[in-house]
């Protein structure tokens, strides 16, 4: 216990020195907070905090979240804007003209502060990470590939799904034909909550926009350049697909292909 209580003291003493702060020019009353998480652009997490009536705070990221995925090319359109509202309303926020917004009183600043970070991180880390598949994400699908041909199942290369909110990428798909349909992405990069978070989001999504017999939705996990994926990540990703398997181990996609009546 003695050993865990030091542990934790030094993360947080080390926290604090961390976080700056500053008072908004010609406001008393809004403090920027500066948070030690970076998203994808290498920028640290804002947040300005002003106490908009007696013991009443309200939270804001300034748009600069949406800003700068903006400057990156992500282009605003209102499927995406609705798609973050329902991301950033996972921690406690809501989205208002661009800008992250989370209302609370004193007991719950410092969590608030928290989660509209992390809001903020989860939108910047997803939408920021380039998609671009190493080499040996494309050996990956490559095997994935072998192993439908093996299977006698004809595929399509990189297609996208129709979701209710927006359409999603995935590398092969089996189309249907008599028995379900099988879409598979090789998620490439390293393992993070967000992107099992995003792509758990993908997955639910095109399940909405799907009648009868779906597609059923497969994901696999590059592990090449990465540490293995946690069971947590693994958790979230389930929520929305049907397979998750691992590069090293596709042996759990084949079993997946057979459970599911694809083949």
């Amino acid at each position: 216990m003695a050993a865990k209580n030091r542990i934790v003291k030094a993360y947080l003493n080390a926290h604090k020195k961390l976080v700056l702060s500053e008072q908004v020019k010609d406001k008393t009353d809004s403090v920027t907070i500066s948070i030690p998480l970076h998203i994808s652009g290498n920028h640290r997490v804002e947040v300005i905090v002003t106490e908009f009536s007696p013991g009443r705070f309200i939270l804001s990221d300034m748009a600069r979240t949406l800003g700068e995925l903006a400057e990156g090319g992500k282009q605003i359109t209102p499927d995406f804007r609705k798609r973050a509202e329902e991301i950033v309303s996972r921690f406690g926020a809501r989205l208002v003209m661009n800008h992250m917004l989370i209302e609370c009183d004193a007991a719950l600043l410092g969590e608030a502060i928290h989660r509209l970070a992390e809001a903020s991180k989860t939108i910047g880390d997803a939408y920021l990470l380039a998609h671009s598949q190493a080499p040996h994400a494309r050996a990956v699908v490559d095997e994935v590939k072998s192993i439908l041909h093996a299977r006698q199942l004809p595929f399509e290369e990189n297609v996208k799904l129709k979701g209710e909110i927006e359409d999603h990428p995935f590398d092969l798909l089996v189309p249907k034909n008599g028995r379900p349909g099988l879409a598979v992405a090789v998620i490439a990069g390293h393992n993070t909550h967000a992107q099992a978070k995003v792509w758990a989001f993908n997955c639910i999504d095109v399940r909405a926009a799907q009648t009868g017999n779906r597609i059923k939705l497969g994901i696999v996990l590059d592990e090449e350049d990465s540490a293995p994926w946690t069971k947590g990540s693994k958790k979230i990703l389930r929520k929305g697909a049907d397979i998750v398997a691992s590069s090293g181990n596709l042996s759990e996609l084949e079993h997946g292909i057979i459970l599911h009546g694809v083949a």
